[in-house]
């Protein structure tokens, strides 16, 4: 059993610890905490059992990725979720696909640092139109590749592309946190 001297130590201990965090990074924490835990009761008990908006980014990069491969496939349908190349199915979107989180990760990033409100829906509204125009182009990519048996299909899907969508969004955010003079909250 621990004790007294040694639990007060360890608290005065921690104190100190988060006493030594600095003030921008105790902020960013904390509405980082805050937004996460947020989303996720919004999401869970709001959002998701509407199927809003995962059902509508479905359609929306489904229609996407049949525009991106209607020039090059004529018998192109779909159903549901499910698109089909030459009555043979290439790709199903489902809701890990729509791109959701991944928006939500990056505005929630953006809304942790400080900025001004114009340069924050200016990035906000770049960095989700780009995510769902990256996620068209990879389904249709995909869709193309699985339809042709391409052997590195589930390594794209599952690792280069995830990669690269990734490597924009953080792009992004380096370029939204180097603006001179928005350091300070």
């Amino acid at each position: 059993m621990i004790s007294d001297t040694m639990k007060a130590l360890n608290l005065t201990t921690i104190k100190k610890r988060v006493e030594a965090i600095p003030p921008g990074l105790k902020r960013f924490m904390l509405r980082g905490t805050l937004l996460f835990i947020g989303w996720r009761l919004l999401y869970e008990f709001v959002l998701k059992p509407a199927g809003t908006p995962d059902n509508q980014l479905i359609e929306l990069v489904l229609w996407g990725t049949k525009a991106l491969l209607s020039p090059f496939y004529s018998d192109l349908t779909s159903t549901g979720y499910n698109v089909f190349i030459n009555n043979q199915l290439a790709i199903t979107i489902a809701k890990p696909c729509n791109g959701l989180e991944l928006m939500v990760m990056y505005v929630g990033f953006l809304i942790c640092l400080p900025s001004t409100l114009k340069r924050f829906v200016q990035f906000a509204l770049i960095g989700i139109l780009l995510t769902i125009s990256l996620n068209m182009v990879r389904c249709a990519v995909l869709a193309s590749m699985f339809y042709n048996h391409y052997e590195l299909a589930d390594f794209m899907h599952h690792y280069l592309f995830k990669l690269a969508i990734y490597a924009v969004n953080f792009y992004l955010w380096i370029l939204y946190s180097k603006k001179d003079g928005l350091h300070k909250a």
